[in-house]
């Protein structure tokens, strides 16, 4: 993976992806995950958005770790390696939203399919589980941006 673009560290430009699209990804998952109309409508595009917030936090992931390498080669300091630990954990955040995205919708293609066959409390546990994945991988990222920021300009 190129470390710069046109110059420019490649980290701060992917990591702005994520910071932007993870929530914006979040945002929709909870309006899918709580109205059906709205998830006919939106849910083929937030999932393709968590998706690409998803790969955003997976680049981001990496090239941190390269401008890191450059910046530090011996010793990391501890705000620089705090922020590496929120981005490593941001993956996984970001991962879980994309799985319940993708739990909402394929629970809603069953129920198309099967005319509202199956348990009633089923697509409520999945509706809860996207709201709370949505939610902690949003305050994830900015943490992570949060950390980020204090350690390159605190």
């Amino acid at each position: 993976m190129p470390e710069t673009v046109f110059g420019l560290p490649l980290h701060p430009l992917v990591v702005h992806g994520a910071v932007v699209l993870i929530p914006v990804a979040a945002l929709l998952a909870v309006v899918i995950a709580v109205s059906q109309d709205l998830r006919a409508r939106w849910g083929v595009l937030t999932w393709m958005l968590t998706t690409a917030a998803w790969a955003a936090t997976i680049a981001g992931k990496f090239t941190g770790e390269n401008l890191d390498r450059s910046l530090y080669p011996d010793v990391t300091p501890l705000a620089t390696a705090q922020h590496a630990d929120y981005g490593s954990s941001s993956v996984w955040f970001g991962f879980a939203l994309w799985l319940a995205v993708s739990a909402v919708l394929l629970l809603d293609l069953d129920r198309r399919r099967r005319d509202g066959f199956g348990n009633p409390l089923l697509p409520t546990l999945v509706a809860v589980i996207t709201i709370v994945a949505a939610m902690a991988a949003t305050g994830q990222v900015l943490l992570t941006a949060w950390t980020g920021a204090v350690a390159h300009w605190g």
